[in-house]
């Protein structure tokens, strides 16, 4: 079992940028500031954690979200949770996002001898229409975010809100657009589609796809080097279709470096149905 921390990546330096220093009580947990954003190497054929943050007490914190339709995968946060723990001996503590039907409390689970334990926090219970307004005068007038804001604006997709989620999602791009500092507008362009497109599959992925084409930012994105990015969400698109995939289609995703290439992948992946389609389109197979 491999797990290790990473270097550094752009992903990382984005959600440092939002994340660094934030509280997550806002939200009702009762934690230690986040120190910073913690990469995993991927344990094969496991899902990812969507979010690792290293605390102030040397802690880490992972978040998941979930609603009626996306399901988490306990299997795969407990693999990741205990191998952290009982490699590097730090202590986790695993909470669920919430949107959609309102929903609190915690899961627990036994895996053999091992109990494991998840809170799920409800964001559908805090009024995203209240907060966007509150954000967009801010953003609007030129002030500064202050923690409280970057947290909300981060999670605000995921509130509830009068819309549809892919409306709220659309209108919250839109606002983030209309930040004045360029550095900090990319930093929230890619902590949004990092988490969108690792949780929310097809509802959201549309969405971003369609900005990312077409906004000179999400143009940026791509010519700085999100391929990273792109490779995972693909990933993650495939694992939640299809559990496991086959090693020689994991490693061609995986070491696939042209830009080209991945993008039409991310634009397809979402129709195909089959592990025979999925071979065709990566190997490129007529």
């Amino acid at each position: 079992m491999r797990i290790t921390f990473q270097e550094e990546s752009i992903n990382e330096k984005s959600f440092n940028r939002i994340f660094q220093g934030v509280s997550f009580k806002e939200i009702g947990l009762d934690l230690r500031k986040v120190k910073e954003i913690v990469e995993v190497e991927r344990i094969e054929n496991y899902k990812l954690p969507l979010l690792m943050f290293l605390l102030e007490d040397d802690t880490l914190l992972h978040i998941e979200i979930m609603n009626d339709e996306i399901k988490t995968d306990l299997q795969s946060m407990f693999t990741y949770d205990m191998s952290i723990v009982l490699r590097y001996k730090i202590q986790v503590r695993t909470v669920i996002l919430n949107f959609g039907s309102r929903q609190d409390g915690k899961i627990m689970r036994n895996f053999g001898s091992m109990h494991y334990e998840v809170q799920i926090v409800d964001l559908s219970s805090i009024d995203g229409d209240k907060v966007y307004e509150e954000l967009s005068q801010k953003i609007t007038s030129g002030y500064l975010l202050n923690k409280r804001d970057k947290l909300n604006l981060a999670f605000l997709p995921f509130m509830k809100h009068s819309v549809s989620f892919s409306e709220a999602l659309r209108k919250v791009i839109l606002l983030i657009e209309s930040i004045k500092d360029e550095e900090e507008r990319m930093a929230y362009v890619a902590v949004i589609s990092e988490i969108i497109s690792r949780s929310t599959g097809e509802q959201g992925v549309k969405v971003l796809k369609e900005y990312l084409m077409d906004t000179e930012v999400g143009i940026r994105i791509r010519d700085e080097g999100k391929k990273e990015g792109m490779r995972e969400s693909i990933m993650i698109i495939l694992l939640e279709k299809f559990k496991v995939l086959p090693d020689d289609v994991y490693y061609a995703i995986a070491e696939q470096k042209n830009e080209n290439t991945l993008m039409k992948w991310l634009q397809n992946v979402t129709s195909i149905c089959s592990v025979d389609e999925l071979k065709k389109m990566v190997f490129n197979i007529e």
